[in-house]
């Protein structure tokens, strides 16, 4: 229960920081200049430049809603609770975040805004939830279809800034595109970045005392032997295989060095690791699929 309830803490933490972020974005950048985004906040802001009178924050939640009831039949509980979560602080932070930022140029604000609202999601997907209905929407599609989730995304993109085109300016969709680009460039970036892991291999005479140093030193690091036959000599030495964190490198590469010098170590980025305890998938993915 104490493990749960500091999880829920922690989940609230980055999605209260990421929401902040993404209504400082719209609010102080694309919404003075009449500006989109992609998914569901930017079909919210379609309906709020039609009818002002109606506040964005309030039209972002009641937009997802229908996507929402239908995921929780389909998708699960755990996940959509969440994510339900998130879109409530998200809309909370829509209507109090209301900074007065004046800046005239369009390409400056779609770019700066792009930016902060990529950071922001990214905070919010190392979270047990989404914060939009977009996600959603493109999970039942994926379970159902086997497409995939940036496809669909694109797609919801694209049928926003499409129908945006018969109400907005055609430089406004412009400008709106230079922001869902520059808002994946950096949610990407972000997001792989929080989750790198490396595969370290270590080939060394003195394996015994590196293994039982990692294994049981103060800065403990699981690994896995494996067994390998040199192509000229014939023998056979084990090779000490693990999957660390990017700080866990150098303890790595401290220890073999220290305890052999002439020690082979070969260090390689991975993408996808799933695995509960060293795994990078995000966690609400991990939800979805066990």
């Amino acid at each position: 229960m104490k493990q749960i309830a500091k999880q829920f803490l922690t989940d609230t933490m980055l999605m209260l920081t990421g929401s902040a972020l993404c209504a400082i974005a719209i609010n102080g950048f694309l919404r003075p200049h009449e500006l989109l985004t992609g998914g569901m906040a930017g079909a919210s802001l379609i309906i709020y430049y039609r009818w002002p009178g109606v506040p964005f924050g309030l039209l972002y939640f009641l937009v997802n809603i229908p996507v929402f009831a239908l995921g929780y039949f389909i998708v699960g509980r755990k996940f959509i609770l969440y994510s339900f979560w998130a879109v409530l602080i998200h809309s909370t932070m829509f209507t109090v975040v209301l900074p007065v930022i004046d800046i005239p140029d369009k390409l400056l604000s779609a770019s700066v805004a792009g930016a902060l609202s990529g950071a922001g999601v990214a905070l919010i997907l190392r979270t047990n939830g989404m914060c939009g209905g977009t996600e959603i929407i493109s999970i039942i599609i994926n379970k159902f279809y086997s497409v995939n989730l940036s496809v669909t995304n694109m797609m919801v993109n694209a049928f926003v800034l499409l129908a945006a085109s018969f109400f907005l300016p055609f430089d406004s969709i412009l400008y709106s595109s230079v922001f869902i680009i520059m808002h994946s460039q950096v949610m990407n970036s972000i997001s792989k970045g929080l989750a790198k892991r490396k595969a370290v291999m270590v080939l060394s005479k003195r394996w015994k005392e590196i293994l039982d140093e990692l294994n049981h030193g103060k800065k403990r690091i699981g690994t896995t032997l494996l067994t390998a036959k040199g192509g000229y000599t014939g023998s056979e030495e084990p090779i000490i295989y693990s999957i660390v964190k990017n700080h866990q490198v150098a303890v790595v590469r401290s220890v073999t060095t220290r305890i052999d010098p002439a020690a082979f170590i070969v260090i390689m980025e991975t993408t996808d690791i799933i695995n509960e305890t060293v795994g990078n998938q995000p966690p609400w993915k991990k939800q979805l699929y066990r």
